[in-house]
């Protein structure tokens, strides 16, 4: 059996995956040079991101259609269609099914379910009905299902859609001929007509694994990913730090590579240093000298920026929390970075340190994060 497309994928990141797994402190692939974007859940499933953050190892939906379902409906009314949902995942991994919509043509009618955790191997049932059959001829009907895959305080969100085409024959023609249901991967479904007047007939459906394909331009429509419907940050965004005092930040030019998938700033020294900080901030007086006093107030992990769902998230770590834009946010409160916004770290002098967040764009896609320090650090800060 060929590989499924995220088998594919994960295919071609072996050597990325076995580069993160053998050096935790990598942030380069040894063999093919690409910077390493690590799954959120990293330390759970070591799974090798794509610059969406979709990890092929935690997110792997499949879709059935149910083996040896019988149903019953008129030609040209409607049609059932009952099928298993089901969460591939080979970590322990479970998904979060946040919606499920269908549609023959025009909008998305929203289905209802009755569940949405999907334990790893587990399947679920569902169904949609098609009601727009009053028609002889090919009939298409569209399933869209939305997941979620969660890592402590943080979660991605995508979607995905396969189709079946009802083939209605003219009963007055082909008076007992067959509806065939026939699935994007060329299996087919046949339904039985029992009579010419289409009081109904016997759904033999056989099994039938569905190809999937995911919605990158539904999720940005449904508002699952993306800043504003519109504009994505990417995973593979690039950091420039400015002003900050030097070895107080990673280098410049790089994406989030570290373990964790995101950046920590804190008073801390930098983890490679034994700290708990990716980025050392630390408040100064007028004339650039360490205020240690005042610092003390910045937490060692005082708060954390990463990606998700397309979007630069700051979120509060530290227990005194912060003020953007002149807003106080307390401790495990996230913020959605916009252009131009001013991070101050202490929340009663908000003027005593800022850090100015710029992006830099290139059409609809964010490829770079200038974080400035403001005051600048001066040479040689503590």
């Amino acid at each position: 059996m060929a590989d499924s497309p995220a088998e594919a994928i994960a295919r071609k990141r072996a050597c990325c995956r076995a580069t993160a797994m053998e050096d935790g402190s990598s942030t380069f692939c040894w063999e093919c040079g690409k910077p390493l974007l690590r799954c959120m859940a990293f330390q759970e499933c070591g799974g090798i991101v794509d610059e969406t953050g979709l990890c092929p190892v935690c997110v792997r939906p499949h879709l059935q259609v149910q083996p040896g379902a019988t149903l019953k409906a008129s030609v040209g009314g409607s049609v059932a269609v009952p099928f298993d949902l089901v969460n591939g995942s080979k970590v322990d991994r479970p998904l979060f099914v946040k919606g499920l919509w269908s549609r023959e043509k025009g909008e998305w009618r929203e289905e209802r379910l009755g569940w949405e955790k999907l334990a790893p191997g587990e399947r679920a049932p569902a169904s949609v009905t098609a009601c727009e059959i009053d028609s002889t001829g090919l009939h298409q009907i569209e399933i869209m299902w939305a997941v979620a895959t969660q890592w402590r305080t943080r979660e991605e969100h995508f979607a995905y859609s396969t189709s079946i085409y009802l083939e209605v024959p003219d009963s007055e023609r082909d008076a007992g001929s067959n509806i065939q249901v026939t699935a994007e991967n060329g299996n087919i479904i046949q339904i039985h007509e029992r009579d010419r007047t289409g009081s109904g007939g016997d759904r033999i459906i056989e099994a039938l694994d569905m190809n999937v394909q995911r919605l990158d331009l539904e999720e940005r429509k449904l508002g699952l990913r993306s800043i504003d419907g519109e504009v994505q940050f990417c995973r593979s965004a690039t950091f420039e730090f400015k002003g900050f005092a030097p070895g107080h930040t990673p280098p410049s030019g790089q994406p989030i590579v570290t373990p964790d998938a995101m950046l920590v700033f804190g008073r801390a020294h930098s983890r490679a240093q034994g700290g708990d900080a990716d980025v050392r901030v630390l408040v100064t007086d007028k004339e650039g000298a360490v205020d240690e006093q005042r610092s003390l107030v910045i937490s060692r992990r005082h708060f954390e920026i990463y990606s998700e769902n397309d979007r630069p998230v700051l979120r509060v770590a530290g227990g005194n929390g912060l003020r953007v834009n002149g807003k106080a946010y307390g401790p495990d409160k996230k913020v959605v970075l916009q252009d131009g916004d001013r991070i101050a770290p202490l929340v009663d002098e908000r003027d005593a340190l800022v850090v100015e967040v710029r992006f830099r764009r290139e059409l609809r896609r964010v490829t770079k994060v200038v974080l400035t320090r403001v005051p600048a650090a001066v040479e040689g800060a503590a």
